[in-house]
């Protein structure tokens, strides 16, 4: 039975391809070079980069063949432009939080070190095209040298808020030192674990060369562009000078980057207000004033937006249709895929080391439970057809529709592999799953569960849970499985996906599930062993999704990697392990008498979509 099926309000173009990173680990004979040519020319916005090369090259060399080192080649110096009107007018946003304000970098928390950057207060060293390739921005370019170090080349004449002075290699090296627990043990921030994972250390060459050692394992496929974009998680610039002069303590609360915006005020559980520079090396920003505000109540921001005390709201996607039905606007900013995992399929022995297979150390397996109907003994055919049956039957009495109309309003989309989204140039409607009860009861009885079992999925509260008790209905009238939803937070839930110890069903979005991902990024890889001691978000381990991951990992050719990505998409439709249910998006909504154009290039939309790149927004007061 069908959920609701009203016409659907709105299609959605959604968000193009990117690509995301996955860590190497453990030892290897293999070592890998990520090449990226780049070629700048002048544009009104001072960087373009040139159609014939535009896309990030990833190598990966094996250590006993030499390799002549390819160079990015970009401008050093940019003059400023000059502002043709001058900033003016104040754009108002209202937000749940404001995030955590500390201006060390030491101290600098979750909800800290993205905030200062999407807030266009701090620039972090790379930026990213419509593809997602890392480009320059504070960086001018990049040499990689085998599995040793790093150059980049840092951007001439760039002042720091508040008469500073210029920013020089020595700051970008101090900044990233200063938050990577592996050269400073007792970095706080939020990104520590991204920066140790890519660099020992960063050292500056000369004013405007800075070296970033690798540490063993080699950068890995995408990690630049992780951890130094705005793509998923990064950190702005900071002033060495101002920590030289103040210290740590004096630094807490000032907040001294290289942005088109400086804070006047930054207050947690409150405001954040910022003004525009008159001039900026990069961009002037149209308005004059951002005041970003913090309110916690999502139908007081809806009020807000629509009395015209914000121009910018976190709208609930519920609610969109109402607000834009008023003559308010919206465009996806990001989006993820999500669904239904399968825990207890942990079927892998021992963990994966890149490189060599499964041949590290036995795994402890708690949660491998074949017990479960939807969990099979790996070697067992039978086992394992009844199990598989038991997923297909289940993937099939979802009305992904009807869930994506009546609970998102229609501003979703239906998904069915929680790795590519339905929008993408490489789907095929191989993958899709038909809202079929007929033959669900079919696979059931088949399985010898006709009668139907019970079963507990954890979720998240809110959006989530209504999807999963929509879910639930259908499966108990149809199917008479008996679903118990657990709720806990998810820092109580983690340490059982931690420790293989996760028997049961989970809707959610995993690690790699956005649909921002790009076919040829190594997949599921928070899936699989070689995450031993980090989340197996999918509660499972698959001996053919670690197979791919790992090929995936080490190629050097792009189109080998779509040919894997697409081979796992098949693997991963066969095991049903990972059912996608719906891609559910995350909306600007905005006044749109006062906001023309507003270019957000494609990524992970982690700390502030709503005030990320108002630079480039087009302004009206």
């Amino acid at each position: 039975m069908s959920i609701l099926n009203p016409y659907r309000l709105i299609t959605l173009a959604l968000l193009i391809v990117a690509a995301f990173s996955v860590a190497c680990s453990g030892e290897t004979e293999v070592v890998q070079e990520i090449v990226v040519e780049t070629v700048v020319v002048e544009k009104e916005v001072i960087q373009e980069v040139e159609k014939v090369v535009e896309k990030e090259v990833e190598k990966v060399v094996v250590k006993e063949v030499a390799v002549e080192t390819e160079k990015v080649v970009e401008k050093s110096k940019v003059d400023a432009p000059a502002p043709s009107s001058g900033p003016s007018g104040t754009l108002s946003i209202a937000m749940n939080t404001v995030g955590v304000p500390v201006g060390d970098p030491q101290g600098c928390i979750p909800g800290c070190g993205n905030q200062k950057f999407r807030m266009s207060a701090y620039e972090t060293l790379g930026w990213l095209d419509d593809d997602a390739n890392m480009i320059p921005r504070i960086a001018t370019s990049w040499e990689v040298n085998g599995d040793e170090y790093v150059d980049f080349k840092i951007q001439e004449g760039v002042e720091f808020h508040g008469g500073y002075g210029e920013m020089t290699a020595e700051d970008v090296a101090w900044s990233f030192n200063r938050a990577n627990p592996t050269f400073n043990p007792d970095s706080k921030h939020d990104q520590a674990g991204d920066f140790k994972r890519i660099m020992d250390k960063m050292e500056a060459i000369d004013d405007y060369t800075v070296r970033m050692t690798i540490p063993e394992g080699g950068l890995g496929v995408g990690q630049l562009r992780r951890a130094l974009t705005p793509y998923w998680q990064s950190m702005g610039i900071h002033s060495k000078k101002l920590f030289d002069e103040v210290g740590a303590d004096g630094m807490v609360d000032k907040f001294i980057g290289t942005g088109p915006l400086v804070y006047q005020e930054w207050k947690q559980d409150d405001k954040a207000v910022l003004e525009a520079l008159d001039s900026h090396w990069r961009k002037v920003a149209p308005m004059q004033t951002v005041r970003i505000l913090a309110v916690p109540e999502a139908t007081v921001r809806r009020t807000m937006l629509e009395t015209g005390e914000v121009d910018v709201a976190m709208i609930d996607l519920k609610d969109i249709p109402a607000v834009k039905d008023k003559g308010f606007e919206s465009f996806v900013t990001a989006s993820r895929l999500n669904g239904l995992y399968f825990g207890g399929n942990l079927w892998v022995e021992n963990q994966l080391i890149t490189g060599q297979g499964n041949t590290g150390d036995a795994l402890d397996r708690p949660g491998y439970d074949t017990s479960k109907p939807w969990v099979g003994e790996y070697g067992n055919a039978e086992s394992m057809e009844q199990a598989q049956n038991v997923r297909h039957a289940l993937a099939m009495a979802v009305d992904r529709e009807g869930i994506n109309d009546a609970i998102l309003g229609g501003l979703g989309e239906v998904n069915h592999i929680t790795n590519i989204p339905v929008s993408s140039k490489h789907w095929d409607s191989k993958w899709e799953w038909p809202y079929d009860i007929a033959k669900s009861k079919e696979l059931m009885a088949s399985a010898g569960y006709a009668d139907g079992f019970e079963m507990t999925i954890w979720t998240g509260a809110g959006t989530h849970e209504e999807i999963v008790n929509a879910i639930a209905a259908t499966w108990l009238s149809e199917l008479n499985v008996k679903v118990s939803i657990d709720l806990q937070a998810y820092g109580t839930h983690r340490p059982r996906l931690v420790n293989l110890d996760f028997p049961h069903i989970q809707y959610r979005t995993c690690g790699d599930s956005f649909a921002a991902l790009t076919v040829d990024l190594p997949k599921s890889n928070e899936s699989t062993s070689d995450k031993l001691g980090g989340t197996i978000c999918a509660g499972s381990m698959v001996p053919e999704w670690e197979a791919i991951y790992e090929k995936m990992v080490t190629s050097t050719d792009k189109a080998e990697r779509e040919k894997l990505g697409l081979e796992f998409f098949d693997v991963t439709r066969e095991n049903a392990i990972a059912v996608g249910v719906n891609e559910q998006p995350q909306l600007n909504v905005y006044d749109g008498s006062k906001i023309g154009a507003w270019p957000i290039p494609p990524q992970m939309c982690i700390g502030g979509c709503e005030w990320f790149n108002v630079e480039e927004i087009e302004w009206t007061p």
